[in-house]
């Protein structure tokens, strides 16, 4: 197994992105944190995949944006597993309201999460890879960060930070030897887009070469390849995963 006797910490893991991405590292051998902020019955399912599969779970409630509640999921993780060799920053949040639309307490509150909690996740975790000189960083940042949206400038504008967060963590923490990369899905399957009309789907499906939208396990894919031995030599780096939709 690729992640056997590791340990993963997977934010906003309760549902979509974060919940296959959670099974696919349990599934690979990992222990796996379950973090959510609101969907505790959701999270509690994923946990009991995740024993039934043979591995040892934690779940966690806390919001990402606020320090204070990172560094209580800190100590708590540290208090059964020692730490965590592989940190997931999923969560995130997903407003569509146009730049006008959008007050102060709005931005900060989306870029406190999509941006901050990364921030603070990799802070508060990456002390004992350091330690151990091995970890692995993976943030999910999306394909808006690289072609600007219509609405939601807050996410775009979140997204677009997460891959320049990414890329000076990987500067500061080679040396030892972790790795820390991005993930940036384009359209997927979950909660998020579940809302879409019948043209709007259709319009997507347009947007996309490989004519068909993509799964959580897609992305989750990645991110276990990443999280492995496999992607030792790979760091800075933004994985598209988009159905070529875009190209860069």
């Amino acid at each position: 197994m690729l992640l056997a006797r590791k340990v993963a910490l997977v934010t906003g893991a309760s549902r979509g992105i974060g919940k296959a991405i959670a099974l696919g590292m349990a599934r690979e051998g990992a222990d796996v944190v379950v973090n959510y902020c609101r969907s505790e019955e959701k999270a509690n399912e994923v946990a009991c995949t995740i024993e039934a599969l043979g591995r040892r779970t934690l779940v966690v409630k806390a919001d990402v944006s606020k320090q204070d509640q990172v560094e209580a999921m800190h100590r708590q993780v540290v208090k059964q597993f020692e730490g965590v060799d592989v940190l997931v920053n999923n969560a995130g949040e997903h407003h569509h309201l146009k730049c006008w639309e959008i007050d102060e307490s709005e931005w900060r509150h989306v870029l406190g999460v999509n941006l901050g909690g990364v921030f603070l996740c990799s802070e508060a975790f990456s002390h004992e890879m350091k330690a151990k000189k091995w970890g692995r960083i993976i943030n999910i940042s999306s394909i808006v960060g690289f072609t600007g949206t219509d609405h939601e400038v807050h996410y775009g504008a979140s997204k677009a930070g997460v891959v320049g967060l990414t890329e000076s963590l990987a500067l500061e923490l080679a040396r030892y030897n972790i790795t820390a990369n991005s993930i940036a899905p384009g359209e997927i399957e979950t909660d998020m887009t579940a809302s879409e009309t019948v043209e709007e789907r259709k319009k997507a499906l347009e947007l996309i070469p490989l004519g068909r939208i993509g799964q959580p396990e897609d992305v989750a894919n990645v991110a276990v390849f990443l999280a492995s031995d496999r992607a030792s030599f790979i760091t800075g780096q933004t994985i598209h995963v988009n159905g070529g939709e875009a190209m860069f």
